[in-house]
């Protein structure tokens, strides 16, 4: 058994309606929640519908979160560069 960090991917929802009693749920872009564990575990269920149902215990009358998709992240990310690295490549990209 080999523990992998698994990212689940949601659409996050704000509730605009309820300071004033309603409810209007306005989607305010992705969340990303982590779970670490063994990720052949994915094969034997249905991630979707166990993720959609872990997720609802995140929901609260001001935000809720809806299940989109799930990554195994294998190894760390790898560093792409920092900001001045993307002024630089975009300042050549302006010029091309």
């Amino acid at each position: 058994m080999s523990v992998n960090k698994v990212l689940v991917q949601t659409q996050y929802y704000e509730n605009y309606g309820f300071h004033e009693g309603g409810v209007h749920w306005k989607p305010k872009g992705g969340h990303t929640f982590q779970i670490e564990m063994d990720a052949d575990l994915l094969l034997y269920s249905s991630p979707a519908e166990v993720f959609g149902k872990m997720l609802e215990g995140q929901n609260t009358d001001l935000e809720k979160f809806e299940y989109r998709d799930y990554e195994i992240q294998w190894q760390e990310p790898t560093v792409l560069g920092n900001q001045d690295d993307y002024i630089k490549a975009n300042q050549l990209v302006e010029a091309e």
